[in-house]
């Protein structure tokens, strides 16, 4: 028994020991610290007493980074977190060993917006498409997102509006800025209406130093114009220089040099000698819709009407009768998407001077074939979209005429014989070519189908008039206008050719009227 307390006296001796010795042991680490703990990514890379202190650190190492941006203050990158820490760990790490850490691994940040442009899809269903239970897959485009790191509102406000005008004369912009109404007594135009048809946000928050970060208004909009496109360029005007010239040289319409350069107003803009203008295919980061309404006089060509008289040899003709011009006002609703013409409807049209045809009459008691003049392609009256020349940095081979409606006539530009009725995907969707006598080709695109929409279907299906093989008149029907294919809105596309399409030389249809 004795034994046995000794046992135990000698067990509580050396347990108390232990204790003593713990306690000593852990005695420094009693009073918990307060400081803030550094993550990057959720990994701990130190600890610090002050997260004052090493913003301080910060903006002091970085003066380059605050002259380059003219910002007061550099702030800790996106992926790191600063958390308050009550610890009883002593290890407390120096500013300069974190301010190292983190200035190897991650850009700093500055105080700025980030813009964010969603791009709508632009293979919407028509109204004849949403009757069809599916889309082809090719038609399925998803949204574009695009965005756009700046230093202020004001910047992107200023360059948005300097992208509009590249698109519209400054003083109706005025006008429609400030709701002035303003009454067209006799010929003009106003703007009905401007906006962007994708969806912008603009958030503030920091900003990465190593993404691109706009800081003036020039090179922002030169951006929001030609977008990511390296292809940018300047040409200097030379002696004999026109602005369809340039245009021509480099690829461009004369509306996208415009759009280019805003100091550029219209065709008629003077330029000079030395002169250095923005020339590359223009890439709008945004879509820009202007709504206008036009009043404009327009031009009606006489026809050239040919009689036959048997009492007189052939070779022989006289005029019966001269021509003259017509005046007709037309009052026009215009939608333009990034400066081209996408929709047009003429509201109501009044003849202010009736045209007269000129009537000659010729020798013979038959009229030869391919014989008379050519004949507009289109009802009457009608608007030039789109002219020949470049487009989007490919050439545009014909005129695009609109206005008239959907599903209006399309007439034979002159006598010949039908050779191809068809439907193409990528281009000219339903069309038509024609053969003419004197070995010229004329070719009608984007029509709609026989069953009065646009989608796509058998070649057969492209017109109810005439088949390949026919022989037409001038100014026959032989289709009706749509928007098949690549096309952006009802019209159509007019070409001529001088032999087969794609094979020859073709001409501007409008030297033919």
């Amino acid at each position: 028994m004795k034994n046995k307390n000794i046992l135990w006296l000698f067990i509580a001796f050396i347990l108390s020991g232990v204790l003593t010795y713990s306690i000593k042991s852990t005695s420094k680490n009693t009073v918990p610290i307060e400081g803030y703990r550094v993550y990057l990514e959720g990994k701990s890379i130190g600890f610090i007493k002050s997260k004052d202190e090493l913003n301080k650190y910060i903006n002091t190492q970085q003066e380059r980074l605050k002259n380059q941006y003219k910002v007061d203050t550099i702030y800790i990158p996106n992926n790191i977190d600063i958390v308050k820490e009550i610890t009883y760990d002593n290890k407390i790490d120096s500013i300069t060993n974190i301010y190292n850490k983190i200035n190897e691994i991650s850009p700093f940040t500055i105080k700025g917006y980030q813009v964010v442009i969603t791009k709508k899809n632009d293979n919407e269903k028509s109204d004849e498409q949403q009757e069809e239970d599916t889309l082809d897959e090719e038609d399925k485009v998803l949204n574009e997102t695009i965005k756009i790191n700046i230093l202020n509102k004001e910047l992107f406000t200023k360059s948005v509006e300097n992208v509009i005008l590249s698109f519209v004369d400054e003083k109706q912009y005025r006008a429609f800025a400030n709701e002035e109404t303003i009454e067209l007594q006799t010929t003009g135009e106003l703007i009905e209406n401007i906006y962007i048809e994708d969806d912008i946000t603009i958030k503030e928050t920091n900003i990465p130093v190593n993404e691109t970060i706009f800081t003036d208004e020039e090179t922002l909009t030169k951006y929001l114009v030609f977008g990511d496109n390296p292809k940018e360029e300047k040409y200097t005007v030379k002696d004999d220089d026109t602005i369809d010239k340039i245009a021509d040289k480099s690829s461009m319409s004369v509306n996208e040099l415009l759009i280019a350069n805003s100091d550029l107003r219209s065709a008629n803009s003077l330029i000079y000698i030395g002169q250095k203008l923005s020339v590359g295919r223009v890439s709008p980061v945004f879509t820009t819709v202007i709504e206008k309404h036009v009043v404009e006089d327009q031009r009606v060509k006489y026809k050239t009407i040919t009689q036959y008289d048997n009492t007189m040899y052939q070779g022989q003709s006289k005029t019966k009768q001269e021509g003259r011009e017509g005046k007709t006002r037309v009052t026009q609703k215009i939608k333009m998407i990034n400066g081209e013409i996408t929709q047009a409807y003429i509201v109501s049209s009044e003849e202010l001077v009736p045209v007269v045809n000129k009537i000659v009459v010729k020798g013979g008691k038959q009229a030869r074939r391919g014989d008379g003049a050519w004949s507009w392609p289109t009802n009457f009256p009608y608007i030039i979209s789109s002219r020949v020349g470049w487009r989007w940095g490919k050439p545009h081979r014909g005129i695009d005429i609109c206005g008239t409606g959907r599903g209006s006539p399309i007439y034979a530009a002159r006598e010949g014989e039908v050779v191809q009725v068809t439907y193409q995907s990528s281009g000219l969707g339903y069309m038509v070519t024609i053969k003419h006598d004197n070995g010229y080709y004329t070719q009608y695109g984007h029509m709609q189908n026989v069953k009065g929409n646009d989608r796509k279907g058998y070649e057969g299906s492209a017109t109810k008039y005439i088949k390949v093989g026919d022989r037409v008149r001038a100014h026959q029907v032989i289709g009706e206008m749509g928007s098949s294919g690549s096309s952006t809105g009802v019209h159509l596309h007019f070409e001529i050719w001088d032999g087969p399409p794609y094979q020859a030389t073709y001409f501007n249809p409008l030297l033919f009227y």
